[in-house]
């Protein structure tokens, strides 16, 4: 029995009355993790949406409003850029990392750093001395941290639940973190609606990790890390690389990882700019513009469950097809949206089709993958689907300055249609077939 198997197998407080489309939650260590996410991600995503709405104030301070729309496209993109690209730039390091040491104790170590940097940025807010340059540090600071965190907390899953409920159990992880783009945003637009400040969000946001940290001094069981057969045989190197050599060169997977690629860079920058679209291309304000980023949740939250529902089908090349047209004709037809009804239902389908895409990809990674290598996998596929959205941030960002918001998410998202239109043709042409578990 793998060792993936064995410690979820001999964990104390297995649930075996729970219904298999939430399979995942008959493990109690998976369970610890899912509900103290569940407050943590809320949080997250409260701060987030918080932090774009700051950033579009701060411009109107030194920048007459009518002036305003093309500067706070740009800071939007460096500010979201700042905080993701860390992640491309470590992803080799820390995917060593996470196969080197204990997991579990490094989720513990990310956590606590998170809620330093929420709570650093709580007082700089209250004490009246925010401004961009700060944001955009303090992003850089939590961009470290994640991408240290991401291939640990990924590659944690598995030691929580086992093979066998590891699909379940990655789409109930994108339920929560969906679930939490809708709560969050909601709980942000509230306080902002009710004359609370956006510093409310940030210091909730910091009290909210004190239950993943919680949760994760609770599990039992052991969690060391899986011995590397190729150890002796590799230098160092190659062994920091090795995660993207395993996806360079496994039949189908290369093919998926570009396909991730083009999301990421070209159609996925256009959340750091949905303030800009909320303020300036639907005109609608603090409240309204929480309740766009909640419909994002509702769609991606539905096409999680849906995802766990499907898990036991080996559905998952299905629904990563699916997933892409929804996400690139949503945003296509978002690019004309200019009634704010109209924009929230098709938020609903983009982020349907954003879980989709992103979740199912990562079922399929983690299915092939071998445990000594899933630290470094895992970091090579958070260096694609999150790392490759500063650059592509950036460039719209400043191709949103230059001709505005709806034409820059116009081009991007019609060029990755056309190069996942390709790619569709090429997967359909050579099917792809999950190896037996």
């Amino acid at each position: 029995m793998p060792p993936s198997e064995a410690t979820a197998a001999a964990e104390p407080g297995y649930w075996a009355w729970v219904p298999s489309a939430f399979s995942a939650l008959r493990h109690r260590n998976y369970r610890l993790y899912w509900f103290g996410q569940v407050i943590s991600m809320s949080g997250t995503w409260m701060q987030r949406t918080a932090q774009g709405w700051l950033v579009t104030e701060l411009v109107l301070i030194f920048i007459p409003k009518a002036l305003a729309a093309g500067p706070t496209n740009l800071y939007l993109a460096i500010v979201s850029a700042s905080g993701t690209l860390p992640v491309l730039i470590f992803g080799f390091f820390t995917g060593f990392i996470a196969d080197r040491f204990d997991k579990r104790r490094i989720v513990i170590l990310t956590q606590v750093l998170m809620m330093v940097q929420a709570a650093i940025l709580t007082v700089l807010y209250y004490t009246k001395i925010i401004n961009i340059p700060y944001l955009i540090a303090l992003a850089v600071f939590l961009g470290v941290v994640a991408a240290i965190d991401m291939p640990a907390r990924q590659g944690l899953v598995i030691e929580l639940t086992g093979r066998k409920d590891l699909p379940n159990a990655i789409a109930l992880n994108s339920g929560i973190f969906n679930a939490a783009r809708m709560i969050g945003p909601a709980v942000a637009g509230m306080l902002l609606a009710m004359h609370f400040t956006v510093g409310s969000a940030f210091l909730l946001n910091a009290v909210s990790y004190v239950a993943v940290v919680v949760a994760l001094t609770m599990m039992r069981g052991r969690f060391t890390p899986h011995r590397d057969p190729q150890a002796a045989q590799e230098t160092t190197w190659q062994r920091v690389v090795a995660g993207f050599r395993f996806l360079a060169t496994t039949h189908g997977l290369r093919r998926i990882t570009i396909m991730l690629s083009v999301i990421s860079l070209l159609a996925a920058p256009f959340m750091p700019l949905l303030p800009s679209v909320a303020r300036y291309q639907l005109g609608v304000g603090a409240a309204d513009f929480g309740f766009l980023v909640a419909c994002i949740g509702v769609g991606a939250v539905g096409g999680a469950f849906a995802l766990a529902l499907l898990s036991a089908r080996r559905a998952h090349y299905v629904t990563l097809r699916a997933g892409y047209s929804l996400l690139l004709g949503g945003l296509i037809a978002l690019s004309f949206a200019r009634t704010f009804w109209l924009a929230a239902a098709l938020l609903v389908f983009i982020g349907l089709g954003f879980i989709w895409t992103f979740a199912s990809t990562n079922i399929i990674l983690q299915l092939r993958v071998p445990d000594y290598l899933r630290g470094r996998v895992m970091a090579a596929f958070s260096q694609v689907a999150m790392g490759m959205m500063p650059v592509g941030t950036l460039i719209v960002g400043v191709l949103a300055r230059a001709i505005g918001v709806s034409h820059a998410i116009l081009i991007g998202t019609s060029l990755a249609a056309l190069i996942g239109g390709y790619l569709f043709i090429i997967l359909r042409n050579h099917p792809l077939k999950m190896p037996a578990e």
